[in-house]
């Protein structure tokens, strides 16, 4: 009987703290419920629409219409004469992205400030954070306009040079090449920010220090 009456009065005081706490805080609380909300709403509810993989999923009925069908799109996936060359580019294309995107921005940020005349440096790094801000539209406008066969840039140079035009936007060798180019292109700049905030919060004495001890720029 008094471990019950104990258990109920330690129930009634940890209620009692949380609405204390509640209470306390509620403007920050108050605060915080629209980008709860905002996260419940736009990223966890739309999980739910992962159930269309194994229905027979009809646009003008809805997602949680439809008859279930099980594995059966994966099981056609599967056993089309594309799945291997789908899953190949895929992983291959990640690879790409790894490879390359990554260590770029890190680059650019320890060249970014080599650069000693503040002035130059602030153009560059603006010139580099705007393809960010480029809408898919746009980016693949100018790629047209770079690559394509009859007027592209980059034809119009190797015509110049003695080569014969290339139809990159057509010719499957370059879609990786292409795809994996514009994506590290329009995210590199923004992505160094983080790299040029860490290297701005290194002690300036280790720089003094490393060069004491006879440690090159590479």
């Amino acid at each position: 009987m008094r471990q019950a009456d104990s258990s109920s009065l330690l129930k009634g005081r940890t209620r009692k703290r949380l609405l204390e706490i509640l209470n306390r805080d509620k403007y920050l609380y108050a605060m915080f419920l629209p980008f709860f909300l905002y996260y419940i709403i736009f990223s966890y509810i739309p999980m739910s629409g992962l159930v269309i993989a194994f229905k027979d999923f009809k646009p003008g009925f809805g997602i949680y219409h439809g008859d279930w069908v099980g594995f059966k799109w994966f099981i056609q996936f599967f056993n089309s004469p594309y799945a291997i060359r789908t899953i190949r580019n895929t992983v291959l294309i990640s690879l790409y992205d790894l490879l390359f995107g990554f260590p770029i921005p890190i680059l650019f940020a320890v060249c970014i400030m080599e650069i000693r005349h503040m002035g130059y440096r602030r153009i560059v790094q603006t010139a580099s954070y705007l393809p960010h801000f480029i809408s898919t539209v746009v980016m693949v406008g100018i790629l047209v306009n770079f690559f394509t066969i009859n007027n592209g840039i980059v034809n119009n140079i190797i015509e110049k040079l003695g080569g014969e035009r290339i139809n990159f936007l057509i010719n499957p060798r370059w879609f990786r090449t292409l795809y994996v180019g514009s994506s590290i292109w329009q995210s590199f700049g923004f992505s160094s920010i983080i790299y040029i905030a860490a290297i701005t919060g290194i002690d300036p004495g280790l720089y003094e220090a490393a060069k004491i001890d006879g440690i090159t720029k590479i």
